[in-house]
């Protein structure tokens, strides 16, 4: 059985014969003549002046150079600059997919997964190859690159078969060519493959003679079948942005169809209720992936810009809309303009998007800063920032290199790719990561895999050897209609953030444990982050906190209680264990038994590396409390901690000293909420956190206290200034 499913009669009876310009379409229709129909209609398409594309086969120009469009480079750059090897290799069916490369020989297997990896043959047919070829073709006019692409066209098209009454997402086994059972149908492929490299593929193309009228009416049929499964089977997420744009596209380049009027509006209709349906007020793409947030983004963005290059009519608050998803992208960013890779995301740089937040927003001076890298516009004023509904919280100094950084997860799992990690952080300063996130894995059932998942990966707490366990439950349940429980307070000399974790641990989600995870900043050099597992059966557990350090050296230091890298051509990062006597660290690197431990995706595709990760381990019955002084250095420079003195202020409180090598000491207090009062020595606030930075001369040199509480010494109000009689304040 070949494809298209779409017939000749149905195919042409699907249009508006009547259109201006195919007369000669509806004369041949009307004489059965379904040879001269293709010849006709093929020949009414090459003459057309509209719709517009974004390149012009006439002169073969392509101005756009579209940011959004995610799958292949486009522009006459990238026609400039395109991979001959890689168009000659496409040339001879040697194809990559997911990094990949299958040499196929005379004939096309597209059912075939060589590596037994799924993904490999679903994204085998989003088709970016054809686009390698049509840019191969334009710069060098050879007509073997047309050629090869109506070769591999056709076959696909004539030997992937449309489902009949399902979606097409689901694996089958016994896929195979020219049967109804195909891997090759997911709506995913479907909406990337109408969005973006098909359009590019046909539009490089129709000027060659070897895209023949026959060709061109098997695309066109394909093109409709696709429009007609996805106006069926909508998905949801960012997997629904990609279907929409793709249909989208479909009714715009192709107003022929009696249906084009209904795949626009409804595509459009889907992109604009997504806008808020899967967007956080706060900017975030539900999923909470610095990947899929920008997948979302680039499909809504595809979608506006076809519609305004075609002058189609818009909700007119859809570009504002937007708005606030590239101010997530800016206002995460790390100081080197990267987003942290949370969950199944990587490291996203965000000057490419600023200059697409360009496009639409060009009043805005802290994207055109960012977009231009600082030469022109304005950096942004706005330091610390939270964004309530992702629960993602951003502490930082400023906006240069050196500049130090907190990320800090304290919000919901997430509609989508979701890792168990939550109470994460990841820490950059002095122009380099130090504290890390796993990012993403590609999507098999390796150890890697799972291991990325885990909160094993992660820069939180295990309990009892169990991950955290959130999985299982339907998406809509991690999506929040408020921000979830937390503390956030930020001034310029101080930020402070908690929340907790309490949906259990390990297959069974036990929640015999609460894990609270609160973070003091004091600008601009001391993190002081505090554990606070909370015991609710009474019994004694065991517990891991983990920093996955991005370095290829780190020491334990400080009576096995502290972390240091060892970084010779960058700075450092100093993790000072405020632990239990009967605690201490370890560091584990490429482990892979009992427990894979210490790993980072990194290098060739499916491989991970070896990583440095400091694991402290404590048990407790009650609350246990394990705080850390964490500490960028500076390159070539000792840290300015000399070391860290732990108080015993009682269950459920948190108190130390700092001594620095300057001279200055810092004393802090925190308090899990319900624990009475933050102290530290003879200090007291009755707040969440608090300090207090002593001088070289034994005064107040700066005071921190949550919500303004006031801070007593003794029961006497302590104010900056105040001279000590002790040398010590924690006496």
């Amino acid at each position: 059985m070949n494809g298209p499913r779409l017939g000749d009669l149905t195919f042409f009876n699907a249009m508006y014969l009547d259109r201006p310009g195919l007369e000669g379409v509806r004369d041949a229709v009307g004489r059965a003549d379904w040879p001269g129909a293709r010849r006709e209609l093929a020949t009414y398409l090459r003459r057309r002046e509209s719709p517009k594309w974004f390149s012009n086969w006439r002169d073969r120009k392509d101005p756009f150079h579209r940011q959004e469009v995610e799958l292949v480079d486009v522009g006459d750059e990238a026609i400039e600059k395109v991979d001959l090897d890689l168009a000659n290799k496409a040339v001879r069916n040697t194809l990559t997919s997911c990094k990949v490369e299958q040499v196929f020989g005379d004939t096309i297997d597209w059912e075939l997964n060589p590596i037994d990896y799924r993904e490999w043959t679903w994204q085998l047919s989003r088709h970016p190859f054809w686009v390698t070829l049509g840019q191969a073709y334009w710069k060098t006019g050879d007509e073997k690159y047309a050629q090869a692409f109506v070769r591999q066209m056709t076959h696909w098209a004539e030997n992937v078969m449309v489902p009949v009454g399902e979606d097409g997402n689901s694996w089958k086994d016994d896929a195979r060519m020219g049967s109804p059972m195909t891997n090759c149908w997911r709506t995913i492929e479907c909406g990337i493959r109408m969005g973006q490299t098909w359009p590019y593929a046909y539009h490089y193309f129709l000027s060659s003679p070897s895209f023949t009228d026959d060709a061109i009416c098997l695309m066109l049929k394909s093109v409709v079948e696709h429009a007609r499964h996805l106006m069926r089977w909508p998905r949801s997420g960012n997997w629904l942005t990609m279907e929409a744009n793709g249909m989208y596209h479909v009714g715009v380049l192709f107003p022929e169809f009696k249906e084009a009027d209904e795949w626009r509006f409804v595509a459009m209709e889907r992109q604009y209720k997504e806008l808020d349906e899967q967007v956080y007020p706060d900017g975030a793409q539900i999923e909470l992936s610095s990947g899929y947030h920008q997948v979302s983004l680039r499909n809504f963005v595809m979608t506006y810009n076809i519609a305004q290059l075609n002058a189609q009519p818009m909700p007119e608050d859809f570009a504002a809309k937007l708005e606030r998803m590239y101010d997530y992208d800016l206002y995460l960013a790390m100081p080197d303009l990267r987003m942290p890779a949370l969950n199944d995301g990587g490291w996203t740089d965000v000057r490419p998007w600023m200059r697409n937040a360009l496009e639409f927003f060009p009043e805005r001076e802290d994207f055109k800063w960012a977009a231009t890298e600082g030469r022109e516009g304005k950096r942004p004023t706005t330091l610390s920032t939270a964004f309530l509904y992702a629960g993602h919280f951003v502490m930082r100094t400023g906006w240069t290199p050196d500049d130090a950084y907190l990320f800090f997860d304290g919000g919901p799992f997430g509609y989508g790719h979701q890792h168990e990690d939550k109470l994460n952080v990841v820490i950059y300063s002095h122009g380099k990561v130090h504290a890390t996130d796993p990012g993403n894995y590609p999507y098999d059932d390796s150890q890697w895999r799972k291991y990325v998942l885990s909160t094993r990966a992660h820069n939180t707490v295990m309990v009892d050897g169990h991950e955290q366990n959130q999985r299982g439950k339907p998406r809509e349940q991690y999506v929040v209609s408020e921000p979830l429980p937390h503390t956030w307070v930020t001034q310029p000399s101080f930020d402070f953030v908690s929340a907790s974790y309490e949906d259990g641990y390990g297959p069974e989600r036990d929640r015999s444990v609460t894990h609270t995870r609160s973070i003091l900043f004091i600008k601009p050099d001391l993190w002081v982050m505090t554990d606070f597992l909370k015991a609710n059966d009474g019994q004694e557990h065991g517990y891991e906190s983990m920093f996955h350090l991005d370095t290829l050296k780190a020491d334990v230091v400080g009576n096995r209680k502290s972390v240091e890298t060892r970084n010779r051509d960058a700075g450092n990062l100093g993790i000072y264990g405020v632990i239990p006597e009967d605690s201490e660290v370890d560091i584990i690197s490429g482990q892979e038994e009992p427990v894979v431990q210490g790993w980072i995706p990194r290098g060739k595709p499916y491989e991970c590396q070896p990583l440095p990760t400091a694991v402290y381990l404590a048990t407790g019955s009650g609350v246990t409390e394990l705080t850390y002084v964490i500490c960028p250095i500076a390159k070539g420079e000792m840290s300015p901690v000399s070391y860290v003195e732990r108080l015993s202020p009682g269950s459920g409180l948190a108190a130390g000293r700092i001594a620095m090598k300057d001279g200055r000491s810092v004393h802090y207090g925190m308090r899990l909420p319900g624990s009475g009062p933050a102290r530290s020595g003879a200090f007291e606030s009755d707040c969440d956190a608090f300090a207090v930075i002593e001088s070289v001369q034994g005064e107040v040199s700066s005071m921190h206290t949550i919500d303004g509480q006031p801070l007593t010494r003794q029961g006497a109000s302590v104010e900056v200034g105040h001279r000590l009689l002790e040398k010590s304040l924690s006496a």
